[in-house]
């Protein structure tokens, strides 16, 4: 079979003792090759990917996880570099700025570790360096961007062979005939192409390795796959999802043994392979960089001993799930701080804290952490401010503005919910439990201790004199559940619906100014279809257009309600998330 990986015979005697390789200067070479789909590799006369041990992996985080992200190359660049996904890098799509400076990238770890050794990021495609990292590469020897191929594949070479200790080169031709022609002679022959610059690269490598003894790690990979004709990415299937990686050195089993049974089994199994955030840390262990802790990488390296693998959302019951062979013992940290040590075996841990908001939780096995960012946010407020606009607001005490054409959230929130943001609003951010808006000048916001507040939208501040009671005076038919409201949802007509924490609701009639007769009903399926089984999960809903709202559940979940139709739509709930609201839930 064609790129097969290395006689399993000989992987418990060769693993072990990758560590044990006679002194050397540690030196790298990442080799990102931009779009290129992993069977067209397979299928395709490639002799210098067969050089390699190669095996397929994953990118664009789990579906439906905080973690998810775009399979575009902005998103996929940003994790091999860092190690981590978007929920931490933040890079979500090919338009985005700086990466967030938390989460650094390996040119900037490597400097950070030893300001004399020589890196070098050499790039086609120019963003890598002069968008997400250009402060970081701005602290290393070499950075080339908007090259052609081949010349960045000379610069690579020049730069190696003059002492280059780290070198990052991306190719981008098998992304390019991609995008125009899609899959056929002119993206295979591209493919090609590319195994001959890497063979020239390989070839360098090696010849450095007999000349200078140095311990060279190869590692190529790249940033996405593509949909089905080849021409675009972007989405979560399991074509654009699948990546590969490939290396020159044997690597340890989360490289060469899938995990058959995890937990999650979509996309064919994929997930039981590796993800893209192992690159990094793979790549930092073997320059001599040790893991911290406090780095939060998703990833676990691929060469020396494992950590946990297949960290994850938790699942029968438990917050965090895992996979491990191991017999040692696992220290849980949970945003830095020690919270449990159990063992390995037991693949499962429950949080008794309760915590909400971002919570970062670091599993450290045989010295090798790995983490997994659980963001436990519920939207508790949602106000339709316009027909381009809506605010959303959390339950940390931030909001954030969303566009309701381009379907994501305004670049530079979430924000938080103070006095100068929402004036009038800000001292009450963390009681706000529902909203809508009434009229084109007028919202308003309900709180949790029974009280409410008036907006002037024009004006943009809250009217002077609240917050003031909700009582049969102020809000007739509401003054007994003052402080049951759950969410409101502004209908068509004169008509608010106020859902209470009970599974009940109240319809409210503005004109009238005062709940109708009858009220409070139950939420079931007769009178909400399709709701009737959450009717006390609600968190928040939101009037989209005149034809659809979004009703949001605990558990970061919505569900989409047909006004028109007065149903909800099949196949909800669904996850909050950043694959279906983007940038809502980022920390």
């Amino acid at each position: 079979m064609k790129h097969t990986h290395l006689a399993k015979i000989l992987l418990p005697f060769l693993v072990g003792s990758y560590a044990g390789i006679a002194q050397a200067e540690q030196k790298a070479l990442l080799v990102g090759i931009d779009g290129t789909q992993f069977e067209r590799v397979q299928a395709l006369n490639t002799p210098n990917f067969d050089r390699l041990t190669i095996t397929q992996a994953y990118t664009g985080g789990v579906a439906g996880d905080s973690n998810e992200q775009a399979t575009y190359s902005g998103p996929g660049w940003a994790t091999i570099l860092t190690g981590v996904w978007v929920n931490k890098h933040g890079v979500t799509s090919n338009d985005s700025g700086l990466a967030n400076p938390e989460f650094p990238s390996i040119f900037k770890r490597l400097e950070a570790h030893d300001s004399t050794l020589k890196v070098a990021s050499i790039a086609h495609w120019s963003p890598i360096n002069t968008q997400f990292f250009t402060n970081d590469v701005a602290q290393i020897d070499v950075v080339k961007s908007g090259q052609d191929d081949p010349t960045v594949v000379s610069e690579a070479i020049q730069f190696m062979q003059s002492g280059g200790d780290f070198t990052f080169v991306h190719l981008d031709d098998p992304d390019h005939y991609g995008h125009s022609s899609g899959f056929g002679s002119q993206y295979d022959n591209s493919i090609i192409t590319v195994d001959q610059q890497l063979g020239q690269l390989l070839d360098a490598v090696e010849a450095l390795e007999e000349s200078t003894g140095d311990d060279w790690l190869v590692m190529v990979t790249t940033d996405h796959g593509r949909d089905l004709l080849g021409y675009g990415h972007g989405d979560q299937t399991t074509q654009e999802k699948t990546i590969f990686i490939a290396s020159n050195k044997l690597m340890n089993k989360e490289f060469t043994q899938p995990v058959g049974n995890v937990a999650n089994s979509d996309f064919g199994g994929l997930y039981g392979y590796a993800a893209q955030t192992s690159i990094t840390p793979t790549l930092l262990r073997h320059m001599g960089v040790p893991l911290e802790t406090h780095w939060k990488l998703d990833g676990i390296p691929l060469i020396d001993e494992l950590g946990v693998r297949k960290l994850a959302n938790g699942i029968n019951g438990n917050d965090l799930s895992w996979y491990s062979e191991e017999a040692g013992t696992i220290n849980i940290y949970r945003n830095e701080s020690l919270v449990d040590s159990v063992p390995a075996a037991i693949q499962g841990w429950d949080d008794a804290t309760n915590n909400t908001g971002v919570l970062d939780y670091t599993l450290v096995l045989n010295n090798t952490p790995v983490s997994y960012r659980k963001v436990a946010l519920d939207i508790t407020a949602g106000l339709d401010w316009s027909d381009f606009r809506a605010y959303f607001f959390r339950n940390d005490e931030k909001y954030v503005r969303y566009a309701k054409v381009l379907d994501k959230a305004d670049s530079g929130y979430p924000k938080v919910t103070n006095n100068d943001t929402w004036p009038g609003l800000g001292d009450h951010a963390d009681k706000v439990v529902a909203s809508f808006k009434s009229s084109s000048s007028t919202s308003y916001f309900f709180l949790k201790d029974g009280t409410y507040i008036r907006y002037n939208n024009t004006l943009d501040k809250a009217d002077s004199g609240y917050p003031k009671p909700i009582n049969d005076n102020t809000w007739p038919g509401l003054g007994n559940y003052a402080t049951d409201i759950a969410a409101t949802l502004r209908w068509t007509g004169d008509k608010v619906y106020f859902f209470l924490k009970n599974g009940d609701y109240i319809r409210y009639d503005l004109g009238d100014d005062k709940a109708d007769s009858g009220y409070p009903k139950a939420v079931n399926d007769n009178t909400w279809p399709g709701l009737g089984a959450y009717a006390t999960d609600i968190t928040a809903a939101v009037q989209w257009n005149s034809n659809r709202a979004y009703i949001f559940l605990t558990g970061q979940r919505y569900i989409r309600y047909s006004i028109s139709d007065d149903h909800a739509d099949a196949g909800y709930p669904k996850t909050t998330s950043n694959g279906t609201w983007p940038g809502l839930m980022t920390p």
